[in-house]
């Protein structure tokens, strides 16, 4: 399917990476509030409980120092391999955060806490996981259109939302921001007023005021 515009917006979105578990599984854990990826969404949800964050790179280390503002009870596992640099682990002990002994195995959700099997056989349980592995930008568009993409993967826009691309724009999560619903709209809003007012421009009106 061919489409032609004058201008577009790309708001195509990134996706989170997931632990290995079954689709069902993954669905029933999140309705559960076992499983969280957005701590700025839902941290305060996980006050004092037990919190495990699955990721032992900048993501996890970020993540869990985060984390450790709503709850004293924070736990860092590694998703393959430990590997946490000294400022990292120092970092991380000062905050009060535990670094798990071994890395992942797999994840259990069938009881009300998540038990975590790690590699060295050894248990934890949780109230709540976080998987802090990072995500995919859905950029294949941007890429087609040779938009300028960040070190992130993520479209490189100016404070108008404009691409590197004459026409082309983009909002949301595919923007590298805090990935949350009301900044895409922040950006969304942006985005049209520079749209509305490019195309204007094109055609010799006058712009509408941005200060409406």
């Amino acid at each position: 399917m061919a489409i032609s515009a004058r201008s577009i917006l790309i708001a195509t979105g990134v996706e989170n990476r997931r632990p290995e578990i079954d689709d069902a599984t993954h669905r029933d854990a999140l309705d559960r509030g076992l499983l969280r990826y957005c701590p700025v969404c839902d941290g305060f949800e996980a006050s004092d409980q037990a919190i495990g964050v699955i990721g032992a790179d900048a993501h996890g280390v970020a993540e869990a120092l985060f984390l450790r503002t709503f709850s004293d009870r924070i736990t860092l596992i590694a998703h393959n391999a430990v590997e946490l640099d000294r400022s990292d682990r120092d970092s991380l002990t000062g905050a009060g955060v535990t670094i798990a002994s071994s890395a992942l195995e797999r994840l259990d959700f069938s009881d009300p806490q998540v038990i975590t099997h790690l590699v060295d056989g050894s248990e934890l349980r949780f109230d709540t996981i976080y998987p802090a592995l990072g995500s995919d930008s859905n950029n294949a568009l941007a890429r087609q259109l040779r938009a300028e993409l960040s070190d992130d993967q993520c479209i490189v826009v100016d404070s108008k939302q404009r691409t590197n691309i004459r026409g082309v724009y983009a909002a949301g999560d595919i923007v590298l921001s805090l990935d949350q619903i009301s900044v895409a709209m922040g950006h969304a809003a942006i985005a049209a007023t520079a749209m509305h007012n490019d195309l204007r421009d094109l055609d010799g009106q006058t712009p509408i005021s941005e200060r409406s």
